[in-house]
């Protein structure tokens, strides 16, 4: 690949940053220039990549409302009304910044391509102009593929696709309902914004936008965990999830054989994001699964786990942190709130899931989950301990949903995504 220039763009959020952290890794490492535009408080991880790091500007950095903690996890935050606060503030509004802020580094930085995160809308001016007055631009899908069809419901409402005249005749109602009703105020919003950067407005819905205005649409799933769409954007490529690197300097706790004793290991995360009350699922699971012959391995994810501690049943573990490169080859079971990153890891891994999450895009990332057959939908983000442990049983009990999550392992494993990612990206740089 002729050595490039390539500016990456994220959202300051860990699931949205994280893949495209691997992206410049790999890029530097091929001998492209890569400038990193994101949060400042990603400085290090940046720097590690070996690209050189662009910070938001304080007036567009919205990472400190990404950051997980009780007031964003209120139940005024889930459902719609936590949705179009997270549009607003964190999505759609910061783009007249972003856009200035990303002008101002191609002023001086003549990028071949913009790599941008699915919810990364500052480059939508450019998408919007005409193609000869821009770099290439490619997006890469971090969350479940959003965009609207004839054979899926609305995205956010986790209902199952189909394509069916009666469900056909429901997506169509329920997408033209979430468009010119529902989320009109957003749609208003991003014209507004677009129009404040100078940008020409769009025409249909937002959230539909990307794959129709990018020159390809990198989506880092396999097709297996995604809806069929007989409607869907030839700029869409499915590429693999863009797992986390293995990793270096893991030093197992004490109780680690515990996990090669012959019971089956049940794991339970709450994730980076949606974990400050530990009370929503982590200790919820600890006391459903208390008296089952299973080793719970509980992690916080950030939180620190010590106030947990006291009491703790005798047949779980619990950390702030194990890399899953190394916990899930033992892990029979895991229950999740639904962050896409996690489940794609699980996946890699063959592991088949309990999901229970409602804020952000988690409601959708478990509707998959049970459209594929890789786990359970429990439809809630705070299940009691007695509809964890039905469930769980019934993971454990069910072979299907276990070889459905190894058959997936087995379509990600055939996959390279970052070499095809790369790949794609000389594609649209040499284009005409």
């Amino acid at each position: 690949m002729t050595p490039r220039r390539f500016v990456l763009c994220t959202t300051p959020a860990h699931g949205h940053t994280a893949p495209l952290l691997a992206l410049a890794r790999r890029l530097v490492a091929d001998g492209h220039e890569v400038v990193f535009f994101t949060t400042g408080h990603y400085r290090d991880q940046v720097a590690a990549t070996g690209a050189r790091l662009v910070p938001f500007a304080p007036g567009y950095d919205a990472h400190d409302l990404m950051v997980a903690n009780l007031e964003r996890e209120a139940s005024s935050k889930r459902g719609v009304r936590g949705v179009k606060d997270d549009l607003r503030r964190i999505f759609v509004g910061p783009l007249p910044g972003q856009y200035a802020g990303l002008r101002q580094i191609l002023d001086g930085f003549p990028a071949d391509a913009i790599v941008v995160d699915t919810m990364f809308f500052g480059a939508l001016p450019l998408a919007l102009g005409p193609r000869a007055d821009r770099p290439a631009l490619a997006c890469v899908g971090v969350m479940p593929f959003a965009g609207a069809s004839r054979d899926t419901a609305p995205f956010g409402v986790a209902m199952q696709p189909g394509n069916s005249p009666v469900l056909r005749l429901r997506n169509r109602v329920m997408n033209w309902a979430t468009e010119h009703v529902v989320l009109r105020d957003i749609q208003q919003l991003a014209q507004r914004c677009l129009a404040e950067a100078g940008s020409a407005p769009f025409h249909g819905y937002l959230i539909d936008l990307a794959p129709k205005v990018v020159d390809v649409y990198l989506q880092a799933c396999v097709a297996g965990f995604e809806y069929p769409r007989s409607d869907l954007e030839r700029s869409v490529r499915f590429v693999g999830p863009i797992l986390a690197p293995p990793s270096t300097d893991f030093d197992p706790p004490p109780w680690w054989g515990d996990l090669t004793r012959g019971v089956p290991v049940v794991h339970v995360t709450q994730g980076t994001l949606d974990n400050a009350d530990l009370g929503r699922l982590l200790r919820p699971t600890i006391d459903a699964l208390c008296g089952e012959n299973v080793l719970v391995v509980a992690t916080t994810g950030g939180p620190d786990p010590e106030p947990l501690r006291r009491g703790l049943p005798a047949n779980v573990r619990l950390e702030r942190f194990i890399p899953h490169d190394r916990l899930l080859p033992h892990v029979d079971a895991m229950v999740t709130n639904g962050g896409y990153g996690g489940v794609q890891q699980a996946l890699a891994h063959g592991v088949p899931l309990v999901v229970a999450g409602d804020s952000e895009d988690k409601p959708e990332v478990a509707a998959r989950v049970h459209w594929s057959g890789t786990g359970i939908d429990l439809r809630t983000g705070k299940p009691s301990p007695k509809r964890i442990a039905k469930a769980v049983r019934r993971l454990l009990a069910t072979p299907s949903y276990r070889q459905r999550a190894q058959e997936l392992q087995a379509e990600i494993a055939a996959r390279d995504p970052l070499g095809a990612i790369t790949d794609a990206l000389e594609r649209i740089c040499t284009r005409p």
